[in-house]
């Protein structure tokens, strides 16, 4: 509008000559009728005026109706008083009204016409098609064309970056952001080339470099396609399987008849049999196949075609544990589940509002604008207008989009109360979380000495606090360097009967916890407490490896048992220590395998169902 009115200030020159709202009308019909390097489908002519000064055409009016009436592309849209008001007799407006009529336009007042200035709205684009055949098997192929009918596009598409002129505030017209990619090692602080640059893939904690040979192996996709795998009831489509960022409509190929009557069967099949198509789409060639669900849409205007929606494939589902409910504990009364069925015919969004709106419905779905969206267009205004001013508060009308129609805020008030005695809630205090025995303990020192030791954080210009000396019994071997903590502390005069429990639960943790497969620190530490087990008293690795071995046959952890055979790291043998009972590495096997055959079995026991209900009222 703003371009509109430059354009007539430049470029048109006032006159002396006057004229009313018909002459004004029959000067747009010229116009539009001699414009012909456009083939327009539909014109609209807006009159907007006051309707003050009676018109002095009278005798032309009809001549003038009656040549838009035989255009039949143009419509005549009113702005003005209101023209329906039965307290206004003037014959200008009568023939206004017959103007809107015979053209099937609108006539609008000027405060209901703002109304629809509040908000920014979507420029609107022609829809780009995607043309593809639906092949159904191996002989049959229907020419369709999809278009996205929702789509999740971001308000803003993009974002220039521009540098500041310091003297204007405003982006600098000479000087502009050149972007540059590089790579850079991290480790000699320097620059790479991208020629020894190679692409790679994280493969748990490993990186895999992939060559260019390596393409020739991935998954080929094929050419671009829209493949019907077979259909399904409509039943086994959840809303929680869609996925994807939109919503397509298919229709058949425009000009091809046959093709409109094979998608006009299909829809109709699919909705008397209450049927859904899954599709594999892939958009372009060699592009990554998604899968599809087509369901028929039937207008009421007779209007039919298939909507297209992403399924999500299996690895993109969330799995989420929940407790159980359907027990007598949170089972509700006929009174509270009564008190909720009220609570929402209270809150019915579809009369939320008096006769005096138009509708009476409130946030519809798919016409209420997004409030972040619509104050960040407004930033962006603002600030082009007013570069050096600090942005405003959003206004009035975006702030209503999150308030409650008073009307239905009023009309739930009862239901709330009832609700609040009906289900009386506590406050749940949180329990003070445990101190466990920590396992990491982070020893930043690289000297074996420090530890057990408080670090000297003095500063000479503060004053000085006495704090309390920490006290060497608060650290234990960690899984950070147990090697050298149970070094440290054997050297600080701890005995090796002491330590060994926390050096046991370390080489445990290190064993059962290991994610990359790579038991070296684990075994370095068993090989280092065995040796000082072997220089003092064997039983106390025998006994805890004995143990520890039918630990790992109950888990099935063969490998790990493997493992300790292999690195040498099985229990002290007579030969090295004559306090050691083993002779040889098995020779305790067959009277642990007697311990483990005797376990008794365990016995069904019938419980009655009121022990149950009892554990359901606790």
């Amino acid at each position: 509008m703003k371009q509109l009115m430059s354009f007539v200030f430049f470029n048109f020159q006032a006159s002396n000559k006057s004229g009313d709202w018909v002459e004004a009308l029959a000067v747009a019909v010229d116009h539009v009728v001699e414009v012909k390097d456009f083939n327009f489908t539909n014109i609209k002519i807006i009159l907007l005026t006051n309707f003050m000064k009676p018109t002095r055409s009278k005798k032309n009016i009809q001549m003038i109706l009656d040549g838009i009436k035989d255009e039949k592309k143009i419509e005549v849209d009113v702005i003005g008083p209101d023209l329906y008001d039965t307290t206004n007799n003037s014959p200008d407006l009568e023939w206004a009204r017959e103007f809107v009529k015979e053209t099937n336009g609108v006539a609008e007042t000027i405060e209901s016409t703002m109304n629809f200035l509040l908000f920014h709205k979507k420029k609107t684009t022609k829809p780009q098609p995607w043309n593809v055949d639906l092949t159904i098997g191996p002989y049959i192929k229907i020419p369709v064309t999809a278009y996205i009918r929702l789509n999740d596009d971001k308000i803003v598409e993009k974002w220039t970056k521009t540098i500041k002129d310091p003297v204007t505030s405003k982006s600098s017209s000479t000087t502009a952001v050149v972007r540059d990619k590089g790579y850079y090692d991290a480790e000699k602080q320097a620059k790479v080339d991208e020629s020894e640059v190679t692409k790679a893939h994280e493969f748990g904690g490993q990186t895999v470099p992939s060559s260019e040979s390596d393409k020739f192996l991935q998954y080929q996709p094929g050419d671009k396609s829209l493949s019907l795998y077979g259909f399904t009831n409509a039943n086994n489509i959840h809303w929680q399987h869609f996925d994807g960022k939109g919503l397509h409509y298919v229709f058949e190929r425009k000009g091809d008849k046959k093709a409109q009557l094979a998608i006009k069967c299909l829809i109709e099949i699919l909705h008397e049999n209450k049927l859904v198509g899954v599709v594999r789409k892939v958009h372009n060639n060699n592009n990554a196949p998604k899968m599809f669900a087509l369901m028929p849409v039937i207008d009421t205007n007779n209007y039919m075609c298939l909507s297209m929606v992403s399924l999500c494939y299996k690895e993109a589902i969330k799995y989420m544990p929940f407790p159980p409910t359907n027990i007598r504990k949170y089972s509700c009364t006929k009174d509270q589940v009564d008190a909720f069925k009220y609570l929402i015919r209270t809150m019915d969004l579809t009369n939320s509002y008096d006769d005096t709106f138009d509708d009476a419905e409130a946030f519809p779905a798919g016409e209420t604008v997004s409030p972040s969206a619509q104050y960040l267009l407004d930033c962006i205004a603002y600030r082009a207008l007013n570069p050096e001013k600090p942005l405003p508060q959003p206004r009035d009308e975006i702030m209503d989009l999150f308030k409650i129609p008073p009307m239905v805020e009023k009309r739930c008030q009862d239901a709330q109360e009832k609700i609040k005695k009906l289900f009386p809630l506590k406050k749940v205090e949180e329990k003070p979380k445990r101190r466990t025995k920590r396992l990491l303990y982070l020893n930043t020192s690289n000297d074996p000495s420090t530890i057990g030791k408080p670090h000297d954080n003095t500063n000479n210009s503060g004053p000085k606090i006495a704090l309390p000396k920490a006290d060497d019994s608060d650290y234990t071997i960690g899984t950070i360097n147990p090697v050298r903590d149970f070094s440290a502390l054997l050297g600080k005069g701890k005995s090796l009967v002491d330590l060994a429990p926390d050096m046991t639960e370390v080489i445990e943790s290190l064993l059962y916890y290991n994610l990359d497969g790579v038991y070296t620190k684990a075994i370095t530490t068993m090989t280092h407490f065995r040796g000082e087990c072997v220089k003092t008293d064997p039983s106390i690795y025998n006994n805890w490896l004995l143990k520890f071995k039918v630990d790992l046959s109950n888990r099935n952890r063969g490998d790990l048992l493997t493992l300790i055979k292999e690195k040498g790291v099985d229990f002290i043998l007579k030969s090295e220590n004559n306090l050691s009972t083993f002779e040889k590495t098995d020779s305790h096997e067959e009277s642990q395998l007697y311990e483990m055959d005797t376990v008794p079995e365990s016995t069904e026991v019938a419980i009655k169902p009121e022990v149950y209900d009892m554990f359901d009222d606790i």
